[in-house]
């Protein structure tokens, strides 16, 4: 399997396993406050955010510039964050735009060359592919699956 095809086959098992947890959710589970001061519309918010930041730079790299915008800067991730959760959907409006906004990241990813993914053998550093799915994707999925899986565990009860 090919660096690029083991990095997507990674994001898309963290989005099958997140997406599960939510998939047969009320309106209602959607506005129940867990996470800090958000709630699930605005996880999603957040995350849907960076999926369209990313795939964005996803293209930018396929048209050989810099991921970044000029004057654009992702340094401080909380105004960003506060943003994209501020401009949640209610309810389960927020999956179908979650799933969206995923599925265009995924594509943008699935378009870059295979040779931007894996590791660079002379510096040891992952590819800007594999980069652009850790930070918003795979990571993204590794760091709130356990949060959310608690929050859905304390629902249970």
């Amino acid at each position: 399997m090919s660096a690029k095809a083991e990095a997507l086959a990674a994001l898309d098992e963290g989005y099958r396993k997140f997406r599960a947890g939510i998939a047969d959710l009320d309106d209602a589970a959607y506005s129940e406050t867990w996470l800090g001061s958000w709630n699930l519309s605005q996880l999603l918010a957040h995350m849907a955010g960076w999926y369209r930041e990313m795939a964005g730079a996803f293209e930018r790299v396929a048209r050989g510039e810099r991921p970044v915008p000029p004057g654009v800067d992702y340094s401080d991730p909380e105004p960003w964050n506060q943003r994209f959760a501020a401009g949640a959907l209610p309810g389960r409006a927020a999956l179908d735009d979650w799933d969206a906004a995923f599925a265009a990241y995924r594509a943008a990813a699935a378009a870059l060359p295979d040779d931007l993914y894996g590791v660079d053998p002379e510096s040891g550093r992952p590819r800007i592919g594999n980069r652009l799915l850790q930070g918003a994707g795979i990571g993204h999925f590794e760091e709130h699956q356990p949060e959310l899986d608690a929050w859905l565990a304390a629902r249970c009860r």
